[in-house]
């Protein structure tokens, strides 16, 4: 028997005669719960075959589907007949392994040196360690891999991964040629270049300068893992087996003929790229990034930038100058909008009221925006008609507030604001209404080195309290009083000099205690005489 070939096995003389060992081809008509029945196509008889000699689960059988068998045991007696298909295939696929051919295997278990791997399933064979293309501790692979035959001395099979996967990436290697267009599958992405998976066996590399004729593009930005990509071989190295592609070469190269493209003076639509505190860069075109400089973008008082533009953003700027060479663009943005100084005296005129927003809060006041490249000046002293301290208890940026205009000066490009006189000076009714010697109330606002500052509630101004004037026990003032207190005093001196400034008041509670100590023994004085 081990001296025939599967082909003599299959096509005995006696071919309606079953005998131990045979190879037949037949046709499942029956499945039960121990394995399946096989009608033998050239001889008579039935067999059966168990779960343990097929080659896949019983379920996965179909009635009709062809099937190989090897006799194992006849019974002619009670007419029971075993075979098994894995022994057929076993001897079929012995008979059909050559060395140097390929075949798929599955990994059975480990070895000491290599691995157990079953070829088609079947044939065992033995795959050393340093041809299977595993680590010493990597995990069996579950899926089918392909193999080479190394060599075939009766059962002893040797195979090789490695030598298989070196066959195939040699013939794909052929098969490519520079300028060729391709497409992959990005595994990797590195500072330097991203690595394309063109093929199951074949990895190119996409340098970082070769995506991309922006040459500030970020290529984390631009190429993504699991990304789908298609490039231009530039270059192939057959002996170290190394394949560089680019993206940027199917295309023109835009700074050929940029000056044809964008003219001087010409306005164009591009996207916002980045923001610096210098100014921005927009995009004009595919691989053509221009700079938008500060001074280019206000008419006016420099603001916030990203008050004007956001990454992203469309915008209309215009070409001021093209430095072919270094790959530069100077842009404007302010320049394809009309300077707002032009007629600013035709939409603003001194003493207006208008809205503002207040986009910078500085130590001695505020800028406040009236419209995209016009802002006036809040100083402090025109923030409150009493004294403010810190600019930033009364404003927030970003707030919008109602303004009076002051002045307007178109050459310099300087507008004065103020927010106190958008209301009537309440100091002018304090004049009307409050004369020396009358009675107010207020609250501690704050201490002053001689004093304090009390607010009239009434009338929201702000009186001076002198420490000498606080008490007539002659205690600090600090001792009698605390922020917040109310206090209620004489008013010794009132004025108001210039009905567009504040005026002044001086308040004594000494004198208004002093007062009524007097009208109080006057009245006990009173009482005892009569």
């Amino acid at each position: 028997m081990e001296g025939q070939s599967f082909k003599e096995l299959l096509e005995q003389e006696e071919i309606n005669e079953l005998k131990k060992g045979k190879i037949l081809q037949g046709k499942v008509f029956e499945i039960d719960n121990d394995g399946i029945w096989v009608a033998l196509e050239k001889a008579t008889g039935d067999v059966f075959v168990n779960q343990e000699n097929l080659v896949k689960p019983k379920e996965n059988y179909q009635i009709g589907e062809d099937i190989l068998v090897k006799i194992l045991k006849i019974n002619d007696a009670e007419g029971f007949n075993m075979a098994s298909e894995k022994e057929a295939l076993f001897q079929k696929l012995m008979n059909e392994i050559k060395e140097g051919k390929n075949y798929k295997a599955i990994f059975k278990n480990r070895l000491k040196k290599g691995y157990t791997v079953l070829i088609e399933g079947i044939v065992t064979a033995f795959l050393p360690e340093s041809l299977s293309l595993l680590k010493h501790d990597e995990k069996l692979p579950d899926n089918e891999v392909m193999v080479k035959v190394l060599s075939k001395k009766g059962r002893n099979i040797v195979v090789s991964r490695k030598d298989y996967v070196e066959e195939k990436t040699n013939e794909a290697f052929e098969n490519y040629r520079e300028g060729m267009i391709v497409e992959g599958i990005v595994e990797e992405t590195k500072p330097f270049g991203a690595f394309v998976k063109l093929s199951e066996y074949i990895t190119a590399l996409l340098p970082r300068s070769e995506i991309s004729w922006n040459d500030k593009v970020e290529i984390f930005d631009y190429i993504k893992k699991g990304q789908r990509v298609k490039g231009v071989i530039i270059k192939i190295d057959r002996e170290k087996r190394r394949l560089l592609i680019s993206i940027k070469q199917l295309k023109e190269n835009p700074w050929e003929n940029i000056e044809e493209r964008y003219p001087i003076g010409s306005v164009v639509i591009g996207q916002v790229k980045k923001i610096f505190p210098f100014g921005f860069t927009v995009e004009i075109g595919e691989g053509i990034e221009g700079l938008v400089h500060e001074s280019e973008i206000f008419w006016g008082h420099k603001g916030k930038i990203r008050d004007i533009v956001e990454i992203g953003d469309r915008v209309e700027v215009k070409i001021l100058n093209i430095d072919k060479n270094g790959k530069k663009i100077n842009l404007s943005y302010k320049q394809v909008k009309k300077d707002p100084w032009e007629d600013v005296e035709e939409k603003y005129s001194e003493g207006n009221v208008t809205f503002g927003t207040v986009e910078k809060i500085l130590n001695n006041g505020a800028i406040v925006s009236l419209e995209e490249g016009l802002t006036g000046f809040l100083h402090v002293s025109e923030l409150s008609w009493n004294f403010v301290d810190d600019v930033a208890s009364l404003l927030k940026e970003g707030e919008k507030i109602k303004v009076r205009i002051i002045s307007i000066n178109k050459e310099d490009k300087k507008i004065r604001l103020s927010l106190r006189k958008v209301g009537e000076n309440p100091w002018k009714k304090v004049i009307n209404e409050v004369k020396v010697g009358d009675v107010v109330k207020g609250k501690i606002q704050r201490f002053v080195d001689k004093g304090a500052i009390v607010v009239l509630e009434e009338y929201q101004v702000e009186a001076y309290l002198p420490s000498s004037k606080a008490s007539t026990d002659f205690k600090d003032i600090r001792e009698i009083y605390k922020i917040g207190d109310e206090v209620e005093a004489k008013v010794l001196e009132i004025n108001l000099e210039n009905e567009n400034e504040r005026g002044n008041m001086i308040i004594s509670v000494s004198h208004l205690q002093e007062e009524r100590e007097k009208e109080e023994a006057y009245k006990v004085m009173k009482e005892i005489n009569s």
